[in-house]
């Protein structure tokens, strides 16, 4: 009979000790995809701010390519003689004070409409870049503001709020970071 006990104890306590090992094994694996779940999570952050950098990329060499059209190259001047002044001083500085007019008064008409509609045309650029699958408020803003350099951040702020009340654009978070998208009604932009 103690030859059974001592079995008995010998058969619970090797259960005992695979039950300890299958634990502590279930407790690592479970460590390990956790682990994994953040690398995925922390990857796909990645993939989504590199899309971003690239479809930025994309915009800016569009918008590169668009200037390159519209430049036209001119030869360059020849240097002038110098000129030996035939007035008096005063009457030069009197000459150089007066501002410039524009030769043609088409140009001064285009000079006022283009500083007159920079708001229309500012959100029309916005909504441009913005494109069917939206972009990243931080990426619009660095685009807008700080690469093309065409207004201050607080006019591509008042820009866009004046968009978002027009029911033109939406605004939604997404994984910590503000998304901007075109709405589905589509309106005159």
């Amino acid at each position: 009979m103690d030859e059974f006990k001592e079995q008995v104890k010998k058969g619970f306590t090797a259960c005992k000790d695979d039950i300890t090992y299958l634990k502590d094994t279930v407790f690592n694996l479970k460590e390990e995809n956790k682990s994994l779940k953040e690398n995925i999570t922390t990857l796909n952050d990645t993939i989504i701010e590199l899309k971003g950098e690239i479809k930025g990329i994309k915009i800016a060499l569009d918008y590169i390519k668009e200037l390159k059209q519209e430049v036209k190259i001119q030869p360059q001047e020849t240097p002038k003689q110098i000129e030996v002044p035939t007035q008096q001083p005063s009457e030069q500085i009197k000459q150089q004070t007066k501002p410039e007019m524009f030769k043609d008064p088409y140009e001064a008409l285009l000079a006022f409409k283009a500083k007159h509609n920079k708001r229309e045309v500012l959100k029309q650029k916005m909504m441009s870049m913005v494109g069917e699958n939206g972009m990243s408020l931080s990426e619009l803003k660095f685009m807008i503001v700080e690469h093309f350099r065409f207004c201050s951040k607080a006019s591509f702020y008042n820009y866009l709020k004046e968009l978002e009340i027009e029911n033109v654009v939406a605004i939604r978070r997404e994984n910590t970071k503000n998304t901007v998208y075109i709405n589905s009604i589509k309106n005159t932009y």
